[in-house]
């Protein structure tokens, strides 16, 4: 049984999007496929927005012109942080439907500030960079009570950090998971946890850098994916 097929078994996980795929796969001959990255896309809205805001930092809603504008702006860079996204959304949403019983919903921007937990994984390959997950300290009773039930401690914050690191264990499954099907080849790191203040996020010269947020019932996450230039373009 082939690395992916071990993880998706596992993790229990749904296979990624078919455009998803292909993209990943394409992206990394950029130059000989842009018109047909382009094309795939167009063919996925969610896709389209995602590129068209990335180039124009939110304006634009993601029409034929707009998209095939966008991708060649972007270049292979930033295509490939769209493939990565949509790689780890799918991986963290999955962990918290299956481990947390609590899907994530999309959201523009969180306005809590404060103390978050921190979790880190880093990816190296034919993608290098970061994911980072920020979860209020607030939510840590919650996080551990829906892993542990009726063992978890009286304090949860005794132990939060170690729970937080086994959730990111599972994310980092179901992302290398997605990376395999999607012709990208990376080792990831092993998740690191710390606690700190929310807007401290240091961030390299050459990382590019996409912020995203989410809701569920009991708490607001971000996510942050932080690339280095990835690919020769070919």
């Amino acid at each position: 049984m082939s690395d992916s097929a071990d993880l998706l078994a596992k993790f229990k996980l749904a296979p990624l999007p078919e455009n998803v795929l292909r993209l990943g796969k394409l992206v990394q001959g950029f130059n000989k496929h842009s018109a047909l990255i382009a094309e795939i896309i167009l063919s996925d809205e969610n896709l389209s927005k995602r590129v068209v805001q990335i180039a124009t930092r939110g304006k634009g809603g993601g029409t034929k012109e707009e998209v095939e504008s966008a991708v060649l702006r972007l270049g292979v860079d930033l295509i490939n942080m769209v493939v990565m996204t949509e790689l780890i959304v799918h991986a963290l949403n999955k962990t918290f439907t299956t481990m947390l019983h609590s899907p994530l919903d999309p959201r523009d921007e969180i306005s809590v500030m404060g103390d978050r937990v921190w979790g880190m994984i880093h990816f190296k390959g034919s993608a290098n960079g970061r994911v980072m997950i920020g979860i209020p300290v607030s939510a840590a009773e919650w996080i551990v009570s829906q892993f542990l039930g009726e063992a978890a401690p009286e304090d949860p914050m005794e132990i939060v950090q170690d729970v937080v690191g086994e959730m990111l264990n599972i994310v980092g499954g179901n992302f290398k998971s997605n990376l395999c099907d999607a012709g990208v080849d990376c080792t990831l790191s092993v998740p690191s946890v710390e606690i700190r203040e929310f807007a401290k996020l240091t961030i390299g010269d050459d990382e590019k850098r996409q912020t995203l947020y989410f809701q569920t019932d009991r708490l607001m996450l971000s996510l942050d994916l932080l690339i280095n230039p990835l690919v020769s373009q070919k």
